[in-house]
């Protein structure tokens, strides 16, 4: 499914991806508008967390949000970021 169809009503998920990025689709402008679609993703569901793996190093700026935590890792030579973004715990009086 492409990012920009995704709906969901569901709440508390959980996204975990690994969107292209230049060094295997080498689409720039492709890629940030991915980025951009996860964004607003994230900013219409606000208890979702979402995970990323990704080297696009602007990662951050196109989603739109500096990410909750961040790790730096290897996909074999190439510099990848795994990016956190926590979503808004509920309470019990909130479900």
């Amino acid at each position: 499914m492409q990012v920009a169809d995704f709906t969901t009503k569901t709440e508390n998920g959980c996204m975990v991806g690994n969107p292209p990025y230049g060094e295997r689709m080498g689409d720039r402008v492709l890629n940030e508008q991915i980025c951009r679609d996860l964004g607003r993703l994230y900013k219409e569901n606000q208890t979702w967390s979402f995970y990323f793996i990704s080297s696009f190093n602007e990662f951050e700026t196109f989603f739109g949000k500096k990410a909750s935590k961040k790790r730096k890792l290897y996909n074999g030579r190439i510099r990848t970021d795994y990016y956190q973004y926590f979503g808004k715990r509920l309470t019990k009086r909130e479900y």
